[in-house]
Order: structure tokens, then C-alpha cells, then sequence
């Protein structure tokens, strides 16, 4: 019988000796169904539509844990936020934000992947994880 998706995130909860609860059983399941990118705030907002009670204070307590565990990634930044999307859902890609409309391009380059990988291997580094973002203004808020 296949093992259900929260029990690879029971396993890894045991292996770092931290405690199973509902609650965070809860969270993984509700995070793992997510589509696109989140913040905090808009999860905790899916979450209670979903009739998943959580609290904000929970979620920012187990972001850490939820990163590590590969359930999320983070995915870019704003000046005021983080935002976040389900790790299982996309293969990998970046970002392109553009600071005055806050609209997201997401996009994968074969070339960038290569040179990230070169630049590691020149230090001597292992990459455990990245997020790349672009930063500026798009054509339309240009004009």
C-alpha cells in the first residue's frame, strides 16, 4: 500500500525530532494543495476558505520546517513581502518582478542553470537551493 503525502512529512518531523501534530499535518496538506505564489497572509486566507483552521503565528512558526522539508520554496521578494509557492507543483523556475505593478514572470533558462552550477563548482559550494529574481520595471509600467 503507498505511503500518503504527509507521511514523507511525518517522517521528516520524527527525523528532526520535532513533534507530529494535526495541526501541522494540516498545514502541509492544505500548503501542498496551493496553486501559484503565496504569501502568508494569502495563505492563512485559502486555508481558513478551505475550513482549515490555522493561525498566522502557527504558519510563520513552521515556514522554516516546511522549507527544509522541500514542501515549499521560496519564490521571490517584494519590498514589503515573501512570497512563496508549493514545491511539488512546477518544475524549477526564476523570476522577473516588476516593482511598480507587482506583476511576477516566471521563466527557465538552461544557460543561467549551467552558469549557477559553474559558479558553484568554482567555489567549492553546494547549492542546496536557490532563488533567482529579477528586479525592475516592465515595459508597460515604463511607458
Amino acid at each position: 500500500m503507498p505511503k500518503k503525502k504527509n507521511g514523507h512529512f511525518s517522517d521528516f518531523l520524527k527525523r528532526k525530532s520535532l513533534r507530529v501534530t494535526g495541526e501541522r499535518l494540516r498545514l502541509f496538506e492544505g500548503v501542498s494543495r496551493q496553486r501559484g505564489h503565496f504569501n502568508v497572509d494569502g495563505l492563512v486566507r485559502r486555508l481558513h476558505e478551505q475550513g482549515l483552521r490555522v493561525s498566522r503565528d502557527m504558519v510563520y512558526r513552521n515556514l522554516p520546517v516546511l522549507l527544509e522539508a522541500g514542501v515549499i520554496e521560496q519564490s521571490f521578494k517584494t519590498n514589503r513581502d515573501t512570497f512563496y509557492e508549493a514545491a511539488a507543483r512546477k518544475k524549477h523556475h526564476d523570476h522577473l518582478y516588476c516593482r511598480t505593478c507587482n506583476r511576477v514572470v516566471e521563466f527557465s533558462d538552461p544557460v543561467i542553470e549551467e552558469l549557477q552550477k559553474k559558479i558553484a563548482e568554482r567555489f567549492d559550494f553546494k547549492v542546496e537551493f536557490h532563488c533567482h529574481q529579477l528586479v525592475g520595471v516592465c515595459k508597460k509600467c515604463r511607458k
